[in-house]
């Protein structure tokens, strides 16, 4: 199954440092899940009918409106702009 090599392996490739106590928790852990995981192969879904999408919730929806507030517009809440643009420090010489 998942044995401890495995689990040097992997920490390996992730670049992951992992003690012989981390490797022995981690193989523990790991066998563990894919036990549960193989469980689920014995429950009975012949009653359970498919669900083809995810059911649609209502959303509260609001009206649109425009908003003449400036303090609001993104160039006048900018730190500095000019009116029409925004005033950024230079980058490239």
């Amino acid at each position: 199954m998942f044995d401890e090599d495995k689990v040097k392996e992997v920490s390996k490739l992730a670049m992951i440092e992992l003690d012989n106590d981390d490797v022995s928790y981690f193989s523990k852990e790991i066998v563990d899940f894919l036990k549960l995981v193989e469980s689920t192969e014995n429950i009975d879904l012949s009653k359970i009918e498919p669900l083809y999408h995810a059911p649609e919730a209502s959303l509260t929806l609001r009206k649109d409106s425009i908003d003449d507030d400036p303090k609001n517009d993104g160039i006048n809440s900018a730190p500095d702009h000019d009116g029409k643009h925004f005033i950024v420090p230079k980058v490239i010489e």
